[in-house]
């Protein structure tokens, strides 16, 4: 037995940073534990619900950090056809990668680790492809957001803090702490494309251009939480975008199945 225990104790300790070291692949990657999320609005193929019910996550990978101008720029050195003097007119708009403008097409040394920005919803798409990961759905980056609950009135605070003054200067990812999940930069940082960004029924704003002394209550029909200003804004968004669309604060992250 004298001869076990110290065995036993090793295998055990080997174990359990196995284990650590899984939350967290070589990759950047985070495993985001399988839970259940109600989405905000209803799904455009679900259109003859009453109301947004909740469903099941199943655990998947999902990138640490928005990727980076380093991480994409080797991925367009690797797929020259991504290059913002190559890639097809029907893939983006002409604003593709616009802050990357010195004489080589390529990001400033300085931009390297901060988010890729100016990237449509096909190039984010075909990098991570090229990763062989996906894009996360919108339910997934949703739920990763949601924390598992955690501290969600300070969370909603500097969402709408955020999204009342954008950055005008883009800091590095992982400049913040982490969720509990340990995921960077989920807000406060950019906007990120999801694979079905445009999939869910954000009731259209019935007021004319101009009419800022008037509330579109039109909003909010089927909205699972009439308080969260913060996901009206966030849904409203994204259901607005099209997938060539490139903006200075858009960038994404990658996801992965678990299995």
């Amino acid at each position: 037995m004298k001869t076990r225990q110290p065995t036993f104790i090793s295998a055990l300790i080997l174990s359990t940073a196995l284990i650590s070291t899984a939350a967290v692949s070589a990759e950047d990657m985070v495993l985001v534990p399988e839970g259940s999320f109600t989405p905000f609005f209803l799904k455009k193929d679900n259109a003859n619900s009453s109301s947004a019910a909740a469903q099941a996550i199943n655990a998947f990978w999902l990138d640490a950090t928005p990727v980076t101008n380093r991480k994409f720029q080797a991925f367009v050195n690797k797929h020259p056809a991504w290059h913002k003097s190559n890639i097809r007119k029907i893939f983006t708009d002409s604003h593709y990668l616009a802050h990357w403008q010195n004489t080589q097409g390529s990001a400033d040394t300085a931009d390297l680790d901060k988010p890729v920005v100016n990237v449509s919803w096909f190039a984010a798409e075909a990098y991570c492809e090229a990763q062989d990961k996906r894009l996360p759905s919108t339910d997934e980056w949703e739920y990763a957001l949601t924390d598992n609950g955690r501290d969600q009135e300070n969370l909603q605070k500097q969402i709408i803090n955020w999204y009342s003054v954008p950055n005008q200067e883009l800091p590095a990812v992982g400049s913040k702490p982490a969720n509990g999940f340990g995921i960077f930069d989920l807000v406060g940082l950019i906007w990120e494309w999801t694979a079905d960004f445009n999939s869910y029924m954000a009731p259209p704003d019935s007021r004319n251009s101009g009419d800022k002394n008037l509330f579109c209550g039109s909003g909010s029909l089927n909205a699972s939480n009439l308080g969260d200003y913060a996901a009206f804004m966030r849904y409203s968004y994204r259901e607005s975008l099209k997938g060539n669309f490139t903006g200075r604060n858009l960038g994404f992250r990658c996801a992965k199945d678990a299995k």
